[in-house]
């Protein structure tokens, strides 16, 4: 449901991200590392650091401005 989405974003922004899907149930390991609690959960990361999560389905309309926001160097908190 939201991986249109995320691709289209993707796309839209090709050369800032670089788009990662991981399958929970194949990569258990995964998830307890993050802490990934419900699907879908999107991370951003920039140098290997995470940023910012957003948990759960969200539109286009809603997704873009957090994307920017977290690509936003002025507005964003590097806390993690």
């Amino acid at each position: 449901m939201v991986s249109p989405v995320l691709e289209q974003l993707a796309t839209e922004k090709a050369g800032q991200v670089k788009l990662v899907k991981v399958n929970a149930d194949e990569s258990p390991q995964l998830s307890r590392r993050f802490d990934v609690r419900s699907i879908p959960t999107l991370m951003l990361f920039r140098g290997g650091r995470h940023v910012v999560t957003q948990v759960g389905a969200a539109p286009a309309a809603a997704l873009r401005p957090w994307l920017e926001d977290a690509l936003n160097p002025v507005l964003r908190s590097d806390d993690g």
